[in-house]
């Protein structure tokens, strides 16, 4: 496969354009309203749920509907939409990357930009760096975090991480 990373990178920055933004009271928000139909869960919105994994399938979706980047997972673009987690719980990200053949990484691992990262308390975002280390920090971009990097926050960050609470890196391009 050839050099995935200016792919990869599209999935970044599809998410950084969320990067700052706030919520206007507990779990609302106009742009935050925009990621629960890109779920199985389109009500979560209504329902105050936390945003995380719905952030994280929203820029999915829309990183996948790109041709260039269906191609490269091997599908064509409506293959992709089909193909993709739509689950608005983070823990059930890891069971659909294992269900679709995709590598499930420890925490001890070099990460690349693209890479999902679910933490042991049940919180998902998407890592924003290749950081050429196995046990050093990482940066994170995060939905229904803070700047102080809780997993129940009040809007989407980017921040440095810690591998300590992670539970599993799930990689989507090698």
């Amino acid at each position: 496969m050839s050099n995935t990373y200016p792919l990869r990178m599209k999935l970044v920055n599809l998410a950084r354009a969320d990067v700052g933004k706030t919520e206007v009271t507990k779990n609302r928000a106009p742009w935050i309203e925009k990621l629960w139909p890109a779920t199985s869960y389109p009500e979560g919105y209504k329902n105050r749920e936390p945003y995380c994994a719905s952030g994280l399938a929203y820029n999915v979706r829309e990183w996948v509907h790109i041709p260039e980047v269906a191609a490269a997972l091997g599908m064509t673009v409506a293959q992709a939409e089909k193909w993709r987690c739509k689950s608005a719980a983070a823990f059930e990200w890891e069971k659909w990357a294992k269900s679709k053949g995709l590598q499930i990484l420890p925490k001890n691992c070099i990460l690349h930009a693209g890479d999902i990262v679910i933490y042991d308390y049940s919180h998902i975002e998407l890592v924003t760096d290749d950081d050429g280390t196995t046990d050093g920090p990482f940066t994170g971009l995060g939905y229904n975090t803070n700047s102080s990097a809780s997993r129940d926050g009040e809007g989407c960050f980017e921040k440095p991480r810690s591998r300590s609470k992670v539970k599993c890196f799930i990689r989507i391009l090698p």
